[in-house]
């Protein structure tokens, strides 16, 4: 590879996350456990893989973690500028939105592209060299990145040894390694794409109900149709809770700060925490709707016992009268 202002040699790895509206395990589905890192491997995921291709300079695997299906894509690329590599992006990403569409996801998908670089003598070099070209990658933009824009991203800048090196941003990253040994930073931002996804999946799905339940007249419904709709209720709240809880599990990365590290910067790039008060909130409001159905069957449940002892009283009194008579 040689060196030049205005073009780059390496892979690209176009990562395509989408939720799946049907399960799709079968028995032909091959168990993998896709991590490279026994370290830490066991408080990771294991995910099925589906398929994988394997063509010249370019491999594709479609993998399914739990109801999430990732498709990755990585191709080698040589001397390309910038709108080249612009251009393969776009073709990679539909490549793998086809994928996801063959699967039925669901309409949300998260997408991430990283440029991988392992032809370098220093990393700092290697960004301090080709910073034009890189920060426009990483901001997919064509026009100069301003200086304050650059001091930024470079914040976000990760080390694991003086020889490697990345740079995340919104949904494009930058990894240096000699080894070409990346798989392990694919894996975690994989992870946090999983994560941030299922986020905007569960506050869609809250937004739908409470929506459906905000217009429903309670003063309208009788006993049995308000007791279906607080058991229905119920259990969405159950679902809902224990998803939430099963996003929030998300693996402790054990043993390595490096990835831990990774992981929480991913996570503050993508605003997890700002999805996650979201669906707390929308958590509370479902919470609220099932009191208040609540409060209507005690009060409906109140006037049904009333009217039953007073139509008690009334049989006594008629038969009362019947043995008078």
């Amino acid at each position: 590879w040689e060196k030049m202002d205005s073009v780059l040699s390496g892979k690209i790895v176009q990562i395509l996350v989408g939720y799946l509206k049907e399960n799709i395990y079968s028995e032909q589905m091959m168990k993998l456990r896709m991590k490279r890192i026994y370290s830490y491997e066991e408080f990771l995921p294991t995910y099925s893989l589906i398929e994988r291709i394997t063509e010249e300079s370019k491999e594709i695997a479609v993998k399914v973690y739990e109801k999430n299906i990732i498709v990755e894509i990585v191709k080698d690329f040589k001397n390309k500028e910038l709108a080249e590599l612009f251009e393969l992006k776009e073709e990679l990403f539909d490549e793998a939105l086809s994928y996801i569409k063959k699967y039925n996801a669901d309409k949300f998908l998260e997408s991430y592209t990283l440029y991988c670089f392992s032809d370098y003598s220093d990393p700092d070099s290697f960004i301090r060299d080709n910073k034009g070209i890189l920060t426009k990658l990483l901001r997919n933009q064509y026009e100069d990145v301003p200086e304050e824009y650059i001091n930024e991203l470079l914040k976000n800048k990760i080390k694991y040894s003086t020889k490697d090196l990345i740079i995340l941003d919104w949904d494009n990253g930058i990894i240096l390694d000699k080894n070409e040994d990346f798989w392990e930073e694919v894996d975690i931002i994989e992870l946090a794409c999983i994560r941030v996804l299922n986020l905007r999946v569960f506050d869609n799905m809250l937004s739908e109900a409470i929506q459906y339940f905000t217009k429903i007249h309670w003063e309208k419904l009788g006993y049995f149709r308000l007791k279906r709709l607080s058991k229905d209720l119920y259990l969405q709240r159950i679902s809902y809770i224990s998803y939430f809880d099963s996003i929030e599990n998300v693996l402790m990365l054990y043993g390595d700060r490096y990835y831990a590290e990774l992981y929480e910067r991913l996570c503050k790039i993508f605003y997890v925490s700002e999805w996650i008060k979201r669906v707390e909130k929308k958590m509370n409001m479902i919470s609220d709707i099932y009191t208040m159905i609540r409060q209507h069957l005690t009060e409906f449940y109140g006037l049904l016992l009333e009217g039953t002892i007073v139509a008690l009283i009334f049989l006594e009194i008629i038969l009362a009268l019947a043995k008078i008579v």
